[in-house]
């Protein structure tokens, strides 16, 4: 195991150097934690035990902010580089052990305040603005002394312990007059935007070397969302939502093409997940699900790659939530494009509309024609099921 190392009387580097230095080593999969084995040359070991977990190469843009003369916090540097990030989701925990004394344990965090993807990183030199963690275990804001763990113990350090920090810690960067203000974005940032940059030190005290273990999480509550979903989209609980429940599965390894076309087979296999069907296998991915429908009578199976328009994901919904009667009330009266929609469609949109699954766009557009997106699809399936299932 690589391990990064500087001399301690040396002129402390600028903090985004280390960060571009650290190794941001893949943490290893661990069994429970009495089976876990330390690399032999590691002065300390950081494992992890997730439901689920990943660690993709990615490319991060860290803007650094210094305290000027007031104190306040404001952008002094900037660096990009590439890491691998850690990303877990569900009950994580991760095990640090020590296997010599003098190693003690820090944790920046890295916002996106306004989800522009563009992290912050504070440094407050003499005061840093980090936490530590004690020799209990526990992280607190560092408070001018390292703490020393002990050699061979195991330390736990929780998911949600990361995230109950993090929270306080956001709410601290969009708070006017608090210490760390920043002054930018949301006041709701997504939680799950949140980089945690985990640092293992020691200090040999024979050769005064420095040597550090550094380490990039990022922690989902119930499951990872692809990279190309970003955290601030009108859509992204509802992406999350879907791939939770396993009603979607993504595009590629790390991708779920949220503004690409949904196609009719995609809805499919899609609406067959939303009822729990069980499908017969046949010659493409989708025939099961397409012989589903079919038999159901929630689409004739038509046209498998065409893409699916609003008026058809509707009338699919209307037919596969069994709907029979006409609503009375008329939900499309404020449409500017109402003689657009197909006549066929006029009733499953109507009943979509009222239903909160539908609802138009800027200048009263409803679009029936359009194409749906997947972010789309999965925001009208995520209403299906609380607004209609659930009912």
């Amino acid at each position: 195991m690589n391990v990064q190392r500087k001399e301690t009387n040396m002129t402390p580097l600028k903090r985004w150097f280390c960060l571009a230095l650290s190794l941001a080593l893949a943490v290893t999969l661990a069994l429970p934690a009495h089976a876990v084995e330390a690399a032999a040359d590691s002065f300390a070991s950081f494992l992890i035990d997730a439901d689920t977990a990943d660690f993709p190469e990615k490319s991060l843009n860290v803007v650094l902010y210094r305290r000027n003369g007031s104190g306040a916090f404001v952008s002094d540097d900037s660096v990009r580089y590439s890491c691998q990030i850690n990303r877990v989701a569900g009950d994580a925990t991760f095990y640090i052990q020590p296997r010599t004394e003098g190693v003690w344990v820090e944790v920046d965090y890295l916002s996106d305040l306004n989800g522009d993807g563009t992290y912050e990183m504070l440094d407050g030199e003499s005061a840093p603005v980090c936490d530590s963690m004690t020799s209990a275990g526990t992280l607190e804001a560092w408070n001018g002394t390292d703490h020393p763990l002990s050699n061979g113990q195991i330390y736990l350090l929780s998911a949600q312990t990361l995230r109950e920090r993090a929270q306080a810690i956001l709410q601290e960067r969009v708070s006017s007059g608090s210490s760390q203000y920043l002054g930018l974005g949301s006041t709701t940032p997504n939680l799950d935007s949140m980089l945690y940059f985990v640092t293992l030190h020691y200090v040999s005290p024979t050769t005064k070397e420095e040597y550090s273990l550094s380490y990039y999480l990022q922690l989902f509550d119930s499951v990872i969302v692809p990279s190309d979903v970003p955290f601030n989209a009108w859509y992204y609980s509802s992406v999350e939502y879907a791939l939770e429940n396993g009603l979607f599965s993504g595009t590629g390894k790390d991708s779920f093409s949220p503004n690409s076309a949904m196609t009719r087979s995609m809805l499919w296999v899609v609406l067959a997940n939303v009822e729990g069907a069980t499908l017969t296998p046949g010659e493409y991915w989708y025939s099961g699900a397409q012989s589903w429908v079919a038999q159901e009578g929630i689409s004739d199976g038509s046209d498998p790659n065409g893409a699916i328009t609003r008026e058809q994901l509707a009338l699919m919904l209307y037919n596969l939530a069994g709907i029979r009667e006409t609503d009375p009330i008329d939900h499309l009266s404020g449409f500017s494009d109402r003689s657009s929609i197909s006549p066929w469609a006029e009733h499953a949109l109507n009943w979509a509309v009222g239903q909160g699954l539908f609802s138009g766009g800027d200048g009263g557009i409803l679009n029936p024609r359009g194409t749906a997106t997947r972010a789309e699809v999965a925001t009208v399936l995520r209403q299906y099921e609380q607004l209609v299932v659930e009912k």
